[in-house]
């Protein structure tokens, strides 16, 4: 007994360490010989899980609750495994899981901290924030908690209690480094900042010891990249950009010829015939606003003014237009869209009008502000003919440098992390753009973010008429607008309009020249 009890923490300790091949080669094995220990099952689950193998992992984490229906842990894991296929149908299951975790053994912080990350998924943070202050009732040090606390207080606006909870998470762990990257998107710097002093003396750990740690690093030097912008002291900031950036980008495969390769088959197969052919054919009882352009032009700001009426629900970042076109089209190959079924454009609309009326509370108008759906204009036009939608643009030197100095968790958004790649991935958006506004005329409405900025009240009422919506003082205070955010805005949008960061990257041009004047503007 006590030669199993080593094998099974040897193989933990080799899961923990990161080596996922081995440690499942050796769970399976000491899983064959003892197929009645639930704690096995549990440790294969969350292999299975960390390797990607969700489908397997669920059906190994059923078999051992069928062993000991008391192991709480494993009703945990199992609601991770669920709630981490980021099935919208699924969260009910997942939610139910972590309840019975709690049920089974109410003294662990992580089905807590768990079942709050799943109600801030579903942008319910009343619930999410009772969840994580459970979580640090139990212990006080669960560190995860007060992290996630942070996010949803920055996701409703609540900057200062946000700033508490990461120099909490901070405090209790230094190391814990999204932390410090979060910290430093809120609060403003000095030189004698002494988080920044942190922050050197971090970085220099990093080098000294050579953490490998890809994505710790990056945090870390993103962090530095804004304080040193707090500081004016722009070559190291965009030397601790560039490294931030530069480090993420090895991470992953990407080829930004295959990304124009899928806008020249939209154009190609989008096209006038199509169009004319198919007039109408979509659902067109709903009229969603979408708000579209490139990222950092200005889409968060532009739904904070809309979604500030209470008739509007202000849905942020949905997927499901892309999720609708990979179902019917998954390897967006649109050569026979010309012989589509037309039944099946009005059966795609449905689609997206059940997704976001799950959402919606109620409430007949709603934004769904995907800055990347204008890639997919002509489509939403062909399955939701009254949609509206509002373009977003900005300087565009502003949104590329913007681009570079955010992290994004989007998969989309693999161009973000080379100045070179940006730029030709704002050409495509440019080129593309040009063509919607040729081939569908006065569908699109376009906002300049710096006519926005210096002529406010003139343009909000623009655009609030063509939104549809009649005109309320309270589109003039959309930073009261307590909705929650979940994008890189997520703390510039809480603010009273300004000007400050129009032309911010002038103050890098020495860097940034070469780059830029590739741009097609």
């Amino acid at each position: 007994m006590e030669n199993l009890k080593k094998r099974i923490e040897n193989i933990a300790n080799i899961y923990k360490s990161g080596n996922l091949v081995k440690s499942e080669t050796l769970c399976k094995e000491i899983l064959i010989e003892n197929p009645k220990i639930a704690f096995l099952y549990n440790l294969m689950g969350l292999i299975y899980s960390d390797l990607g193998k969700i489908d397997i992992a669920i059906k190994t984490f059923k078999k051992g609750i069928k062993i000991d229906p008391q192991f709480s842990q494993i009703y945990n894991n199992l609601g991770r495994a669920i709630f981490r296929n980021k099935n919208d149908n699924e969260f009910s299951i997942a939610e139910e899981y972590y309840k019975k975790s709690i049920s089974v053994n109410n003294n662990l912080p992580e089905p807590y901290n768990n079942l709050g990350n799943l109600y801030a998924q579903l942008s319910k943070h009343d619930d999410a924030i009772k969840c994580y202050m459970k979580a640090i009732s139990v212990n006080e040090n669960f560190v995860y908690a007060y992290y996630n606390l942070s996010v949803s207080f920055v996701a409703t606006g609540k900057f200062k209690k946000a700033i508490i909870n990461l120099k909490k998470t901070i405090e209790l762990d230094e190391n814990f480094y999204p932390a410090h990257r979060a910290l430093s998107r809120i609060i403003k710097y000095d030189k004698n900042s002494q988080h920044l002093k942190q922050l050197i003396k971090i970085s220099e750990d990093i080098k000294e010891k050579k953490i490998d740690n890809k994505f710790n690093t990056s945090f870390i030097s993103f962090s530095l990249g804004k304080a040193f912008s707090d500081t004016k002291d722009y070559k190291k900031s965009f030397n601790h950009y560039k490294l931030a950036n530069t480090i993420l980008r090895k991470t992953f495969d990407y080829s930004i010829e295959n990304e124009k390769n899928i806008f020249n088959r939209i154009i190609k197969s989008f096209d006038k015939k199509l169009f004319d052919k198919n007039i109408n054919v979509g659902n067109g009882s709903i009229e969603p606003i979408f708000i579209v352009g490139m990222p950092r032009s200005g889409t968060t700001l532009i739904e904070q003014i809309i979604s500030s009426h209470p008739d509007v629900f202000g849905g942020d970042e949905l997927n499901f237009i892309p999720d609708i076109i990979k179902k019917d089209f998954p390897n967006l190959d649109f050569n026979n869209l010309n012989h589509f079924n037309k039944k099946k454009f009005k059966e795609m609309g449905l689609d997206y009008e059940n997704k976001i009326k799950k959402l919606s509370n109620g409430l007949i108008k709603f934004t769904d502000k995907l800055p990347l759906n204008f890639k997919w204009i002509g489509f939403i036009k062909l399955i939701l003919p009254n949609a509206k939608i509002i373009h977003c643009t900005r300087i565009p030197h502003d949104v590329c440098f913007s681009i570079y100095t955010n992290y994004f968790t989007n998969d989309q958004m693999k161009f973000s992390y080379n100045l070179e790649e940006i730029v030709k991935f704002y050409n495509l958006y440019n080129n593309i753009i040009s063509y919607w506004n040729t081939l569908l005329p006065d569908f699109i409405y376009t906002v300049k973010y710096e006519n926005l900025i210096y002529n406010s009240e003139t343009e909000i009422k623009k655009l609030i008429k063509f939104s549809g919506l009649k005109w309320n003082n309270i589109f003039l205070k959309h930073y009261e607008n307590s909705r929650s955010i979940k994008t890189a805005s997520d703390i510039q949008a809480r603010e009273k309009i300004y000007d400050s960061s129009i032309n911010k990257w002038k103050n890098y041009s020495k860097y940034l020249d070469t780059y830029f004047r590739k741009l097609n503007n």
